[in-house]
């Protein structure tokens, strides 16, 4: 009798928590869909596209963001050549968050078959919506900004749009759907949480808050914070066995770490195009030694991933 009790004690103390856990996820959509009607964005109306970033601006961004600093790759590259550096630095985050958001697109609309409850559907059609708006907004900032760097040839992105392209088909081959869900959203947050990252440093690096770079990043991080949010309640409610639940960390973090030699090799383009005396074959060691604290930070989120605890 006395055991009989027990389990009947522990059968009802489970729904009790899947009803309150239920309640919790049913208040945060409800949380997220009125914020994306009331604290979002349209890229053509609310940026101003004529407003520019400062030479000044710019050099301020390099010292924060720059693979090269504290490493002396940079000895010979001027005032001049640093500001351009910072401007196709801005252009290669911008590029590579918009390419990873429109190829995310498919991945999200799936998202529809997990729950057809109305909160839930609401707020995929936000989070679609918005990933479409940040493409544009990103599109807009990388050719405002190229058109400041007039006579330079453009970044090159291909290999990056390719990987992006085959990570999200890969992705979507793995077997069951919550590692599917847990490695997909995985990418997306290690993702938002560079571009939160780029916001903050922007923020504290340059006081005039009209400045365009500025501005892309503050508007960004908007929906952003909400789609952290999200995807923390979506891993949670995909989380694996305890015995695997490490496995789609290990997944991702592969996948995390090439998409960021992938954008540090760019930046070896970058410097070679400004006169640096640097190759490909010295991209391990700078990203060891480089002195930038949105580097450092981003670096340190990789580790953080794998462990299971990246945050804000």
């Amino acid at each position: 009798m006395s055991m009989d009790r027990e389990r009947l004690e522990s059968k009802v103390a489970a729904v009790g928590a899947v009803c309150e856990g239920k309640l919790m996820c049913d208040c945060l959509l409800e949380r997220l869909n009125r914020l994306s009607l009331t604290r979002s964005f349209t890229p053509e109306l609310d940026v101003d596209w004529s407003a520019e970033t400062t030479d000044e601006e710019y050099a301020a961004l390099y010292d924060a963001w720059s693979l090269l600093v504290g490493t002396g790759y940079d000895q010979d590259l001027g005032p001049a050549a640093k500001v351009a550096f910072a401007k196709y630095q801005q252009m290669n985050l911008m590029a590579f968050t918009g390419l990873l958001e429109r190829h995310a697109i498919g991945t999200l609309a799936g998202l529809y078959d997990l729950d057809d409850a109305q909160p839930f559907t609401e707020y995929i059609a936000h989070f679609i919506k918005e990933e479409i708006y940040h493409v544009t907004l990103f599109n807009r900032a990388v050719a405002a900004i190229q058109g400041s760097l007039p006579g330079r040839p453009p970044l090159p992105v291909r290999s990056v749009d390719r990987v992006l392209r085959w990570v999200f088909r890969l992705a979507g081959t793995l077997p069951g759907r919550k590692l599917r869900v847990s490695v997909t959203f995985t990418l997306l947050r290690f993702a938002e949480l560079i571009s939160i990252y780029a916001h903050q440093m922007a923020h504290e690096r340059i006081a005039r808050r009209e400045s365009l770079v500025c501005q892309i990043w503050a508007f960004h991080a908007l929906d952003e914070a909400r789609h952290l949010a999200f995807d923390a309640m979506i891993l949670e409610q995909n989380r694996l066995p305890r015995a695997v639940e490490w496995l789609p960390r290990v997944l991702a973090t592969p996948c995390c770490v090439l998409l960021s030699l992938l954008l540090n090799a760019n930046e070896i383009w970058i410097a070679r195009q400004l006169g640096a005396k640097v190759s490909l074959r010295h991209l391990p060691s700078l990203m060891r030694r480089t002195q930038a604290p949105f580097k450092r930070r981003v670096f340190s989120l990789l580790s953080e991933i794998l462990k299971g605890s990246p945050h804000a």
